[in-house]
């Protein structure tokens, strides 16, 4: 069972769209930015709904995101909305909350961190750069065969448990990257905000090597390279 039509359904969908006993919820606001309760509250009824449709044998996936750990966005709408979908989906009987970090793939949704870099880049656009600000970027075909691990294991439920990279990434290497794929220079204005926060992968780190995932070398200029070059 698969519920949504973005990125991660999509990439979900070719395991997952007609497994019965696993529900992939993969719908819902996409964009962090959001501040419009109406869009919040749609997300809320068609969760409930699934919810509903989902028989108590069958485990339900949710995803959330890991900033909810980053201090600067952790009182925002859309953070505040992803925490309380948790605690929703945490009432059914099988569950599993898998949050996630920036997710890279081929999506037409602009509102994603390479989306908007890439745009910015590739037009010439000047873009405001948070100097203490890091990202966690995972390939969403990584995130997938992750999640798959996590499911084979069936003492793995009722858990939320971070899907996320080794490494976090400043946003300066981030825009580097990305102008060595674009073969263009940036243009941005240096603003002093942003900060690290830690992202907890121990509980999946076993998982990683069964599930065949190398974060090493340059993890971050292959993905890049990947879906914008």
């Amino acid at each position: 069972m698969l519920i949504g039509s973005g990125l991660l359904a999509k990439a979900f969908a070719p395991e997952f769209s007609k497994r019965d006993d696993v529900c992939i919820y993969a719908a819902g606001v996409s964009n962090s930015g959001c501040i419009n309760p109406r869009e919040f509250m749609r997300e809320r009824r068609r969760l409930t709904d699934a919810m509903d449709h989902t028989p108590r044998d069958v485990t339900l996936v949710y995803f959330s995101t890991c900033s909810t750990a980053d201090p600067e966005v952790s009182d925002t709408p859309y953070v505040l909305h992803k925490l309380a979908m948790e605690e929703l989906v945490a009432t059914h009987p099988l569950y599993l909350v898998i949050r996630l970090p920036q997710v890279a793939g081929k999506t037409p949704n602009p509102h994603t961190l390479l989306n908007y870099l890439y745009a910015r880049i590739s037009r010439s656009e000047s873009f405001p750069l948070w100097s203490k600000a890091k990202r966690n970027i995972i390939d969403v075909v990584d995130a997938v065969t992750i999640v798959k691990q996590i499911l084979s294991d069936a003492s793995k439920r009722n858990l939320t448990l971070n899907v996320a990279n080794l490494t976090n990434y400043s946003v300066i290497e981030i825009v580097q990257a990305m102008e060595r794929i674009v073969g263009k220079k940036s243009l941005y204005e240096v603003v002093d905000r942003g900060a690290e926060y830690p992202i907890d992968i121990e509980p999946i780190r076993p998982l990683l090597a069964m599930a065949g995932i190398d974060f090493e070398g340059d993890y971050l200029g292959r993905i890049i390279s990947k879906y914008y070059r």
